[in-house]
């Protein structure tokens, strides 16, 4: 498997610090080849120090894969699989706790979300918590594979608001869910499989919210992506799109390109 990858962050127009944080580590296993982590964290906006929540979250998981991966790579199939999503959830509790205790030491609130993407192999496994997203495009199409942890998502699924009113919501900013909450979260995990040469998108609702389905597989289908930088140059542009179109928020998407 090739991998290439990038990272792309934009401050915005209105905000004065970017709380957004994101994450790509590849590495070579004798034993499972090539692996992958991809993750973006979107610290609250509106809650104290949101920059310090979604970076200690990302760094969290930086040494999740230097340190915990490493002991799984003696595990196949099944067993690694349900082993590594136990750890997922341990993770996502350990770094509540700490942002708990940080927010409490300091008499602050603060918080983040977080969604990750881990490749082994062919196979992969999400993790989510709040409204950043992950999508796999391929050439002919594009799938949101993470559920938004949002109060508008729980109004479309009640069918109490259509999509269209869900973009006006006064409500679209408000989590279910998030890292640095009084109770530890539940995360979303999820198990998949890549058929074909396909990119992931990590990122946060200041990239998606304004753009379509089909801009994203234009520019960041798998035939666009040929280097790291073409996968750059294609996620700035489509940052710059999210401007024109007004958004407020922070922007930023983690990629990768996975080819067979």
């Amino acid at each position: 498997m090739v991998v290439k990858a990038c990272i792309y962050t934009d401050v915005g127009q209105t905000r004065k610090i970017n709380q957004d944080a994101a994450l790509v580590k590849v590495a070579n296993t004798s034993r499972h080849g090539r692996i992958s982590l991809i993750a973006v964290c979107d610290g609250m906006g509106g809650l104290s120090k949101g920059e310090v929540a979604s970076c200690k979250a990302i760094r969290s998981l930086e040494t999740w894969f230097h340190e915990d991966l490493v002991m799984l790579q003696s595990l196949e199939g099944e067993e690694l699989w349900s082993t590594i999503e136990d750890s997922f959830r341990r993770m996502s509790a350990r770094i509540n706790g700490d942002l708990k205790r940080y927010g409490k030491h300091r008499g602050i609130s603060l918080g983040t979300t977080l969604t990750a993407f881990l490749q082994i192999g062919k196979k992969y496994m999400t993790m989510n918590i709040g409204d950043s997203r992950i999508y796999l495009v391929t050439g002919k199409e594009v799938k949101q594979i993470t559920k938004d942890q949002s109060v508008v998502q729980d109004k479309l699924e009640k069918g109490i608001i259509d999509e269209k009113e869900a973009d006006s919501d006064i409500q679209k900013n408000v989590l279910l869910q998030c890292l640095g909450t009084r109770h530890s979260p539940e995360p979303e995990i999820k198990m998949g499989e890549l058929h074909k040469p396909t990119t992931v998108i990590a990122c946060s609702d200041g990239f998606w919210r304004t753009l379509s389905l089909e801009q994203l597989r234009t520019k960041l289908c798998p035939q666009m992506c040929v280097t790291d930088e073409d996968m750059l140059c294609e996620c700035r542009k489509l940052a710059d799109e999210a401007l024109i179109k007004k958004e407020e928020d922070n922007i930023s998407v983690a990629a990768a390109c996975m080819v067979f």
